[in-house]
This record gives structure tokens, sequence and C-alpha cells, in this order.
């Protein structure tokens, strides 16, 4: 996956190891979707400008145990946060991309941002509601 063209909008960690995602994925119980493995692979974490976060992988666990994210909202992960009470989840199914208030986190209030990880990261990660 390609985010050269985020540098200038975002502090970009470096990437996850291979292993580091193996162990994310045994505590969560699922294989992640490859879109995101690839977005790890590139970034373990995205910080941008307009304080929307792409969670490192040692924020994942804790952020969708803590947003219950299994009960509420079985078939998505929470990947990141616009800093100001909205949550970025995946829909583990489909692939698209949504955004959510935290305190809700139920799909039916879920906002689609973009169809693919790969098309949000090529739109800049951009959060206006499709």
């Amino acid at each position: 996956m390609n985010i050269v063209h985020l540098t200038s909008l975002a502090r970009i960690n470096p990437p996850a190891a291979e292993t580091s995602i193996d162990q994310v994925e045994a505590q969560l119980g699922m294989r992640l979707p490859d879109a995101y493995r690839a977005l790890l692979a590139c970034a373990n974490g995205i910080w941008f400008d307009n304080g929307l976060v792409v969670y490192p992988l040692d924020d994942v666990i804790e952020r969708n145990q803590t947003l219950e994210v299994g009960e509420y909202a079985p078939g998505y992960l929470a990947i990141g946060d616009d800093s100001g009470g909205q949550a970025v989840m995946l829909s583990l199914g489909s692939g698209t991309v949504l955004l959510v208030d935290m305190g809700s986190m139920d799909p039916d209030d879920m906002a689609p941002i973009s169809q693919s990880l790969p098309s949000w990261i090529a739109d800049k990660c951009r959060l206006r509601v499709k």
C-alpha cells in the first residue's frame, strides 16, 4: 500500500513487524483483513495534523475492548478516531471504512466514508461521509 502521499499531512510511524501483527491477531482471535495488514506493514500508526489517528497496533486491542466493539459491533474493527468522539471503523466483511460516534457503536449508525481501506488511504484519509 502506498502511503507516501500522506507524509506532508501526518506523522507516520515505521512499519509494524509481522510478528507484532500476528500477536495482535492472536489476541483478537481473528485474522486481520489483508488491506489492513498491508497498511500496518507500511505504518504502525499515523497521526494527522487535523487530529485523525490511525491506531498503532499497541492501541488496537485496547481501543476495541474499551469501545466494546466485539459486543456492540461484531464484524467491525476500530482502526482509528478523529480525536473528537468518532471512531473510524473497518468492516471485516466488506472492507468498507465507516465513521461512528464512539458513544453508539451501533452498525446502523455507521456512515461510510470509503468503499475500501486502500481507497481511503488514496483519498488522504478524508473523513467526509459519502
